[in-house]
């Protein structure tokens, strides 16, 4: 900022900046184009020690000549004065004037000292000015940072609620899921149980390879005296890995499975089978020794496995009856009127009838 620092005492125009020296002899100010000194000058060359010695062109043109009595045109003779001009006449009054000189020094130091203080007054004005402003900066940079703290821990608030309400979705719906998928396992299940509703199955028979499986049902059906022939019968094949295939013993049979061609005729054979319970080979055509067989309904794999461990759990707790009817599997503990009947579906009935630890569903 620009101050009035006074006039120049050559152009006589004021000074409107700091770029002025004061003579160190007439205490006048002089602005740079009348002191001859360049800006480059005044910066860089001029220190403060010699600003405050500088002198005017006035100044230095009022100072008496030097001694030049060693020059070598004249040489030196005792009736040259050392002092010439008026400095050889008033060598007393130069004498006062040096005195006069130092008070002048001192009450220069001194205004010099006057003027930084002022100037380090000023700059200490700019300085609190500024710190003030800083200050208010500092302290609304405070406030938008804890506004956004604030923000920031309620944008972090409704995450955490929508990530939990995700979780609780997305347990919800895996939940709803493995419910839909047991459903739909169990409705599969029960069609392909309906599938084989004509289906019987004839275990424990001696297998041999150039067997008549039509001849040996139609001939069991005879034994039980239920009245079929061999139109009656869709199909008689052996399921499963024959023995000589799996390159084992041949310790046991493969069943036989019979498809019927009315479901009254296959629920004729097993009561008949039922009532005849124990009823053997023995004179259905097949060689010794006889043994005992068995015609049970044929089940899904599903539904095998259930009957298997449905009927090792009833035999460990003591429950008497295990029963198959129309592809469905119940259960009984005792025939007892008020012993209920259960009906078996899966393996959480399992879990829930016979409490124990059932085998994983992938086995199923």
């Amino acid at each position: 900022m620009a101050s009035n620092c006074g006039t120049c005492a050559g152009c006589q125009n004021l000074i409107t900046d700091k770029e002025y020296l004061i003579c160190f002899l007439c205490r006048k100010q002089y602005d740079l184009i009348c002191a001859n000194v360049s800006q480059q000058r005044f910066y860089n060359t001029l220190t403060g020690e010699h600003r405050l010695s500088w002198q005017c062109v006035c100044c230095v043109s009022k100072k008496p000549k030097s001694d030049n009595t060693n020059t070598p045109v004249r040489g030196v003779s005792d009736g040259v004065n050392l002092n010439r001009g008026a400095a050889a006449c008033n060598l007393s009054q130069n004498l006062d004037d040096s005195s006069a000189l130092n008070d002048t020094l001192d009450m220069t130091d001194m205004q010099v000292f006057l003027l930084e203080a002022r100037q380090w007054r000023e700059e200490m004005k700019a300085m609190r000015v500024q710190l003030g402003i800083f200050t208010t900066t500092i302290a609304k940079l405070t406030e938008k940072l804890e506004d956004s703290d604030r923000r920031c821990n309620q944008l972090e608030g409704r995450v955490n609620s929508l990530e939990n309400q995700i979780s609780e979705l997305n347990s919800n719906s895996d939940k709803s899921l493995l419910a839909t998928i047991e459903q739909l396992k169990s409705e599969l299940n029960d069609r392909d149980q309906d599938s084989l509703g004509n289906d019987l199955e004839i275990s424990n028979i001696p297998e041999d390879k150039g067997e008549n499986l039509l001849h040996i049902v139609t001939a069991i059906a005879d034994k039980l005296s239920v009245n079929m022939t061999v139109q009656d019968i869709v199909s008689a094949t052996r399921v499963g890995r024959s023995a000589e295939a799996a390159g084992v013993e041949n310790t046991r049979h493969r069943p036989i499975v019979v498809r019927v061609v009315r479901r009254a005729l296959r629920d004729e054979l097993l009561r008949s089978a039922r009532v005849r319970r124990g009823a053997t080979t023995e004179g259905i055509g097949l060689p010794a020794p006889h043994r005992r067989f068995y015609i049970n309904e044929r089940l899904t794999k599903t539904n095998r496995f259930l009957f298997s461990r449905a009927r090792e759990l009833g035999k460990s707790r003591g429950w008497r009856y295990v029963w198959t009817k129309d592809g469905k599997i119940f259960a009984r503990r005792d025939s007892h009127f008020e012993s209920p009947r259960h009906r078996i579906r899966g393996e959480k009935d399992l879990v829930k009838i016979f409490p124990t630890e059932i085998v994983s569903p992938s086995n199923l």
